[in-house]
């Protein structure tokens, strides 16, 4: 019986190893701040994405980010988010 164990714990590690080792470095380029120009009122802003978001989505094979913070809020929280075509794919 351990050996069936066995397998599937080895089988689910040869899965999920190579996954991490695409994904963790994606992670890590969504999880900082970045400052874009604010399309509602050309002001600079500093927003944080969503990096699990963004795991999340590339393994689902999506390229989409969502913003997680944002300097301009909560005056403008209600904003369409267009500063995301600023930063564009994170490859």
């Amino acid at each position: 019986m351990w050996v069936a164990y066995f397998f599937v714990i080895y089988l689910v590690l040869a899965l999920a190893i190579p996954l991490c080792w695409a994904l963790v470095p994606l992670w890590r380029r969504a999880r900082g701040a970045r400052q874009v120009d604010c399309p509602a009122d050309s002001h600079i802003a500093t927003i944080n994405l969503d990096g699990c978001y963004a795991v999340r989505m590339r393994a689902l094979g999506d390229r989409e980010l969502r913003v997680r913070g944002c300097s301009r809020w909560p005056q403008r929280s209600n904003c369409d988010r267009d500063c995301l075509v600023q930063i564009g794919g994170l490859a």
